[in-house]
């Protein structure tokens, strides 16, 4: 993480002169690359896996538990080993080649470590060891990859407040970013307030409870960023470009923070259907695909501006590679908190709430770090992160 704050703070001092010297990738471009054809069989493998495991978790036998800690284990270790050796020519020209053998790589990599999990479980005397591990790693990897996501779901807003940036040519200082975080909040608290009067003409229930919390906790919320905000950026929240920035930043996160909250809200007062759990977990599921990818196409494009030749773990060819494995571990964990027989979490709802409550208040610390980094980028401030938020700088 500190490597990217730190490409960060380099994009944003340098991101002026190079967007008028190289024509960028496009979000167009970057969608193309997500939903190719060459990546279509990973996506419906991918789909199939997390069907099949949403299946299992409706179910307390022990069997299905142990299936989902199998086929979680091995589908996601298969795609990250396959990502790996991506660097080679002759895997390479399997994974990114014919149509038909495009997944032979991963699907034998997958079988074979879930046959070797499945052995250990049954055949070994570590099996229970073992598998408590296993459901140990699941936990983990629940509760690191909430705070991935809120921070991987930076890259679309900040990529549109950095064009935001670029184009301001006044020198006059400005209120903008101050403003903009003041009122995004109670914007987006509006804005939910005309969806649930929508949904609710379709027959969706929303409890008076529910409103009051949903504007309350969005209200509270972004009171405390502010807060915090208004400490790190004292006078410097007047730099034009700056300003808009952090306007910008803050108008597209909270739509993200507010999407997380509402969930998290609702899903405290219902019982979600198996088919509403999927399609929000493939959607968020999307929404990072898309920010990981977008992050490291662009970082292999700024290094081929520099002629940089260091050889990135991540890539064009592997970045879906990568991205399949963690999501599949995520599915994997989520699916197995739910999952009737677990003994670490028996109602889906409690894994809604705790999974977004970690997205929301990480997501806080990111609208932090976003505004940090671009102070430091353009070079109004020298302080830790830390020291920016304790104690107000006028500098």
């Amino acid at each position: 993480m500190e490597q990217e704050v730190k490409s960060e703070n380099e994009l944003l001092g340098s991101e002026s002169t190079a967007s008028k010297n190289h024509k960028v990738i496009t979000n167009i471009d970057i969608l193309k690359i997500i939903f190719s054809r060459k990546t279509a069989p990973h996506a419906f493998s991918l789909s199939i896996f997390l069907i099949s495991l949403g299946v299992f978790s409706r179910s307390s036998n022990q069997l299905f538990i142990d299936l989902i800690l199998v086929m979680g284990f091995g589908f996601s270790w298969g795609y990250l080993i396959t990502a790996f050796l991506m660097r080679f020519e002759s895997v390479k020209g399997y994974s990114v080649g014919s149509y038909r053998k495009i997944l032979l790589i991963p699907m034998s990599l997958s079988l074979l470590i879930s046959f070797i999990i499945y052995y250990s479980f049954e055949f070994t005397k570590y099996g229970e060891s073992i598998r408590y591990f296993l459901s140990l790693a699941l936990v983990i990897i629940f509760i690191l990859w909430q705070f991935a996501q809120a921070w991987w779901m930076r890259v679309p807003f900040k990529e549109f407040a950095l064009k935001k940036m670029v184009k301001v040519n006044s020198k006059n200082r400005s209120s903008f970013g101050k403003y903009m975080n003041a009122v995004s909040p109670p914007f987006w608290a509006i804005i939910g307030f005309c969806i649930f009067l929508i949904l609710e003409s379709q027959g969706i229930v929303f409890s008076l409870t529910f409103k009051i919390f949903w504007f309350g906790m969005l209200i509270i919320l972004g009171s405390l960023t502010f807060y915090f905000l208004n400490r790190m950026n004292s006078k410097n929240w007047s730099d034009p470009m700056i300003s808009v920035f952090s306007g910008y930043f803050a108008i597209g996160y909270w739509s993200f923070l507010a999407y997380h909250l509402g969930v998290m809200l609702y899903s405290r007062e219902n019982q979600p259907s198996f088919v509403f759990d999927l399609v929000f977990m493939i959607f968020t599921i999307m929404l990072v695909i898309y920010s990981l990818s977008a992050q490291t196409l662009r970082s292999e494009k700024r290094q081929s501006k520099e002629s940089n030749t260091k050889i990135n773990l991540m890539n064009r060819h592997n970045v879906i590679l990568y991205a399949i494995s963690f999501t599949a571990a995520y599915g994997a964990s989520n699916f197995f908190l739910a999952s009737e027989g677990t003994s670490f979490v028996s109602d889906i709802r409690h894994v809604g709430f705790f999974s977004h409550l970690i997205v929301i208040v990480s997501g806080i610390v990111v609208i932090l770090l976003a505004n940090y980094t671009a102070l430091v980028g353009r070079g109004l401030i020298d302080q830790g992160f830390v020291d920016s938020i304790r104690t107000p700088k006028d500098n």
